[in-house]
């Protein structure tokens, strides 16, 4: 009977064991980047902007908590789309060309890189600033609440590349 119990005993230590182990799991890796010429900017704070229905989207990346009091310098980037499928990879198009096609194709990107920001408002003399995009590629993975998103951004002044993996927080547009 010692036996026994002495077994029903190890084995409840060696699964309350793989307990603790499991709970001591490494949480993802939050975070992204974006890189032009020989800089980079660390953005690790994800935000999927919804507007409307079936209105379209926006992704923007930042290397600040992006909120209405924010004064100083920010690194951040956003790429305006109309669907965003898991596993889609999307090429950069006007939506005012006739083969756009909003499962296939976004539709702007902007980048800006240490814009003094002020009041939401940046002061264009301040900072880097990519616009005019007139190509790119964006790739977007979701598993579950988090996303795995890459991307190439090509401007007549330079060519912006970057990635972001981890959750991204939700703001309704109206």
């Amino acid at each position: 009977m010692k036996k026994l119990a002495f077994a029903v005993l190890a084995t409840v230590l060696f699964f309350a064991a793989c307990k603790k182990d499991e709970d001591k799991s490494t949480p993802a890796v939050t975070g992204g980047s974006f890189s032009f010429n020989d800089t980079t900017a660390i953005v690790n704070n994800g935000y999927l902007y919804k507007y409307g229905v079936n209105e379209g989207y926006s992704l923007a990346f930042a290397d600040s908590v992006l909120t209405d009091t924010l004064k100083g310098k920010v690194s951040a980037l956003s790429i305006d789309l109309d669907t965003l499928i898991s596993g889609q990879t999307y090429t950069y198009l006007s939506d005012d060309s006739a083969s756009y096609d909003k499962t296939k194709n976004f539709n702007d990107a902007t980048v800006f890189y240490k814009y003094q920001w002020e009041d939401t408002n940046l002061d264009p003399a301040s900072g880097r600033f990519f616009d005019g995009i007139t190509s790119g590629t964006l790739t977007c993975t979701k598993n579950g609440d988090n996303y795995s998103i890459t991307y190439t951004l090509v401007y007549p002044t330079g060519k912006v590349t970057g990635m972001y993996n981890g959750k991204l927080e939700l703001r309704n547009q109206q």
